[in-house]
């Protein structure tokens, strides 16, 4: 009985230990965020990554397909092969964030939570890298899609299922109801969100996250739950959002940096510490045999050799 309230006891102390801990870092991070200097982003910065610029693209584009193209296009898909709409559902899932969401989350919840004063200097600056890269990553798909959806209700446009009853161009500002939430889309704007902040992160990984994000915005008109300029707006807005964030960032020198074009690229914290973390990988032993870690096999084999020198002699 009285292990076991020690062993409660103890578990009680490491839980409020962590707790403190996450609290402390918490505050730290949000005091670096809002109270460190900004820096002005260069004259130079790239002009599709300036977030006024990709919103006023879509929004034209979004316009010019709603006029020329939704009304053919919806008609289409009403005509959706049957067999495909189960695949199309499954993609069009993806678009709901919640797969990135929770994975970032969670991510977050363990950086912000690893207890970092036993930590290296080395190990707690990459700790602090993943909890400001799994933040910006959920931000960046949570608020574009808070974006968007408050967007959609006030603007009011009729879903494509109710094209026999309102047509192409039915309008409903305000109505607050999923049957006139159509404009932007927000499966939409969560993968374009998605995308454009998991290539920011990942860089070298751009080519898979954005045909992956147009193809959850595709699978929103196979489904026939959203009209073509509904998609294009948004993926505009989720794009636009994660571009903001990512400024945001990169003004307080976190997680981005702006290269001598002016583009978006990972800061210098970023690019040490994934150096580091290769070092770390490289010393690991391999599983399924029994090596001795590098920094530690050749001192060791010294040592036995003297010894055995010395039996020798």
């Amino acid at each position: 009985m009285q292990a076991w309230q020690r062993g409660r006891g103890a578990i009680k102390e490491m839980l409020g230990r962590s707790a403190d801990t996450g609290r402390r870092r918490m505050a730290g991070g949000l005091h670096c965020f809002f109270n460190t200097s900004t820096i002005k982003p260069p004259a130079n910065r790239a002009f599709l990554e300036r977030p006024i610029v990709i919103i006023a693209i879509f929004l034209a584009l979004s316009l010019l397909v709603m006029w020329a193209a939704d009304y053919p296009l919806g008609i289409w898909m009403k005509s959706f092969p049957a067999q495909l709409r189960g695949t199309a559902k499954w993609i069009s899932s993806l678009g709901t964030g919640l797969l990135v969401l929770s994975f970032s989350g969670a991510l977050l919840i363990f950086a912000i939570l690893a207890p970092a004063h036993k930590l290296r200097k080395s190990m707690r600056t990459g700790a602090d890298l993943i909890a400001t890269a799994a933040a910006f990553v959920f931000l960046a798909v949570a608020g574009g899609g808070i974006v968007d959806s408050l967007a959609k209700n006030i603007i009011g446009r009729a879903r494509p299922e109710l094209l026999d009853t309102n047509g192409a161009f039915s309008f409903r500002p305000f109505a607050f109801h999923a049957d006139f939430a159509s404009f932007p889309s927000g499966h939409s704007a969560t993968a374009g969100a998605m995308a454009m902040s998991l290539a920011l992160v990942f860089p070298r990984l751009r080519p898979v996250f954005m045909p992956v994000g147009v193809l959850i915005c595709l699978s929103r008109q196979w489904i026939g739950a959203h009209w073509a300029s509904d998609t294009l707006m948004g993926w505009g807005v989720g794009v636009a959002f994660a571009l903001w964030l990512a400024h945001a960032f990169a003004r307080r020198r976190l997680l981005f940096a702006y290269d001598a074009s002016g583009r978006l690229c990972p800061g210098e914290q970023y690019k040490a510490s994934l150096a580091v973390l290769r070092a770390l990988i490289r010393r690991m032993p391999i599983i399924g045999k029994k090596t001795l870690p590098a920094a530690k096999s050749c001192a060791a084999q010294a040592r036995l050799a003297s010894r055995a020198l010395e039996i020798r002699s």
